[in-house]
């Protein structure tokens, strides 16, 4: 099998936005981890795999070292993630996005490598990968052509669920085995508290 990124046409996006009220209003993406900045993390191993990364942030001052990437803000403001869902979905140069949050600092090479596969053997409007009943629409892939009707969708609502959103849509679930593996890639940072045990994990099981 050659290079992933010659052979796709996805792009990836790192949602980079959100309040964050629980950290004083710090960017979750540069929250360290064993004195790494997650988004760090992140680039360095989404850049192995894609050619087009896009960064959403409605505060783009605190990603000026990450400026050969294509940075972007929300263009529907205060409607959350599906905003910057949005906004990627504009801003990506190819015909679908691998969507990530931003406060993930596990996130697996090989994981996504293998949801991209899954998404290429499908036609589907978006790829979401499920352990059991546990969902992770912020790790998934996202056509572009659902972009209109997210737009109208934002517009048109007062309530901005993802799962409301994709109901009408051709969704596929990737269903992975429950494993530590699996699981961690998908641990993400909701509160301070979060990160103590987050720093047990060691930089080679997070960074792969």
């Amino acid at each position: 099998m050659g290079p992933v990124k010659e052979q796709l046409k996805i792009s990836a996006a790192i949602l980079a936005g959100g309040a964050n009220k629980r950290f004083n209003g710090k960017t979750k993406a540069n929250i360290q981890i064993s004195g790494v900045r997650i988004i760090t993390r992140t680039v360095k191993i989404l850049h192995e795999i894609f050619d087009d990364i896009v960064i959403v942030t409605n505060t783009p001052e605190e990603f000026k070292g990450f400026n050969t990437f294509t940075i972007v803000p929300d263009e529907i403001k205060n409607v959350g993630p599906l905003g910057g869902i949005q906004a990627a979905l504009n801003a990506a140069k190819n015909e679908a996005v691998f969507v990530f949050a931003s406060d993930m600092p596990c996130i697996s090479s090989e994981l996504i490598r293998n949801h991209i596969d899954f998404y290429n053997r499908r036609r589907c409007d978006v790829a979401i990968p499920r352990i059991k009943d546990f969902k992770e629409p912020l790790h998934a892939i996202y056509h572009k052509r659902i972009e209109p009707k997210l737009t109208e969708f934002l517009k048109g609502h007062n309530k901005y669920s993802i799962e409301t959103f994709i109901q009408n849509l051709n969704v596929r679930y990737h269903n992975l085995d429950d494993l530590d593996n699996n699981r961690k890639a998908f641990i993400n940072i909701n509160t301070p508290q979060d990160l103590w045990s987050i720093e047990l994990l060691t930089e080679t099981s997070c960074a792969r």
